[in-house]
């Protein structure tokens, strides 16, 4: 008898976890759509949701968002698959972690003359969703073969641009590890973008904090420039017959405070000579591109068929500050001194964003300082006004005293 209620008890637990399996896509489906549809200025849905139980995971399939305003049928978001997991090792340890990995996801970015037409979304917080969809700590984030795409379809010509096959890895996001590590986190993307360029980036990061710390090292190698003939054509009215493009970075954050350089370098440029364009273009575009290709001839390193510049970067985040000077000497460094090297330089380390963020402290007060110096000013200037216009309206009393004993007197 107790042996066939053993039995009662244990098919009855096996038929709950099977109907809950069945019932679970779909309160999961519904919550999801709910998240989605709560995300302002935006509208979303999802084609399916599977659980996983066995590894205590969720897998969104078809998630799509869309902007409400403007004409857009370009979805902001295309993720054709999202998974959602949770490490078990950590439940033991005690930490709630888990990962999300994305398969293809699309983001697409658009441009425009007005915000209207514009798909940013960078007015809005995406941790808020993005926590409501994962509630759980997470500590890995990996994207595979993703794309990101730029369009603008006010311009003449559309600017088309994209990276594709953009593979990222993100680990110890939460610190589950437990690392004494000031950054404790590491990020890698690659990606390859149109005209076939390579994209590296290595970062150290700490996503714990409100302003996250990093130290980030990038490099932008081998564009082929003719391909991006339709984002100049648009935006700076040149067109290029050939070039290749490369850009080098490293940039360190500490508390806001920013600091490192952006070394741009272009070779090989070569303008397309008007003479050989079938349209026909008007006198001050010509005269442009004369211009474009005379400043580029001058200024670039003969020896290499190389123009470059280092731009070095400081300030916050509010307000970075962009040595114009530093720049141009650099320009004229590659040109007539020594070539710059195809290479990150290997001169910025976090230690160099913790001092830029002392220094910024102490600019900081020494602003509040000649803030409060002036606001005790014009505190003081208004002060003085007031003791004028009360000896003003006691003199104009005294007057009016005297005029009446006078008119008494007579």
């Amino acid at each position: 008898m107790k042996v066939k209620k053993k039995y009662i008890i244990l098919l009855s637990i096996v038929g709950v976890l099977i109907v809950a399996r069945l019932l679970l896509p779909y309160f999961v489906t519904r919550y999801v759509n709910k998240v989605l549809a709560d995300i302002p200025g935006y509208w979303g849905k999802i084609d399916d949701v599977d659980i996983h139980l066995y590894r205590g995971a969720y897998q969104v399939q078809g998630m799509k968002l869309f902007k409400v305003e403007g004409n857009q049928r370009v979805p902001f978001l295309d993720f054709p698959v999202v998974d959602l997991s949770v490490y078990w090792d950590a439940i033991f340890k005690g930490e709630i972690a888990g990962k999300v990995a994305f398969d293809k996801p699309v983001i697409n970015f658009i441009g425009g003359s007005s915000e209207e037409k514009n798909q940013s979304g960078k007015d809005i917080d995406w941790t808020k969703p993005l926590k409501e969809l994962m509630p759980l700590k997470i500590d890995q984030l990996i994207v595979r073969k993703g794309a990101i795409t730029f369009n603008d379809f006010t311009t003449r010509p559309k600017v088309d641009l994209s990276m594709k096959d953009v593979n990222m890895t993100a680990t110890n996001l939460s610190n589950a590890q437990h690392k004494a590590e000031t950054l404790p986190s590491d990020v890698k993307l690659t990606a390859n973008s149109i005209g076939n360029g390579k994209l590296n980036i290595l970062m150290k990061i700490d996503v714990l904090k409100p302003m996250p710390d990093f130290d980030m090292n990038l490099k932008f190698e081998d564009v082929n420039i003719p391909a991006l003939n339709d984002f100049f054509k648009a935006y700076a009215k040149v067109d290029l017959e050939r070039g290749n493009f490369n850009l080098y970075s490293e940039l360190a954050l500490r508390e806001g405070a920013i600091t490192g350089y952006v070394k741009p370098i272009a070779r090989d440029l070569k303008f397309i000579d008007w003479k050989d364009k079938e349209e026909t273009k008007n006198v001050g575009h010509l005269l442009w591109e004369g211009i474009a290709g005379l400043v580029a001839t001058i200024f670039k390193n003969h020896p290499n068929d190389q123009l470059a510049t280092v731009v070095p970067v400081s300030g916050t985040v509010s307000k970075t500050d962009v040595n114009t000077w530093k720049t141009v000497v650099n320009i004229l460094h590659n040109a007539f001194i020594k070539a710059l090297p195809m290479e990150t330089d290997g001169t910025v380390t976090f230690a160099d964003a913790i001092a830029a963020y002392r220094e910024q402290m102490v600019k900081g007060d020494k602003e509040s300082e000649k803030d409060n110096k002036k606001e005790e000013r014009a505190k003081k200037k208004e002060e003085r006004k007031e003791k004028r216009e009360e000896r003003k309206e006691e003199r104009k009393a005294k007057r009016e005293r005297n005029k009446e004993e006078n008119s008494v007197s007579e």
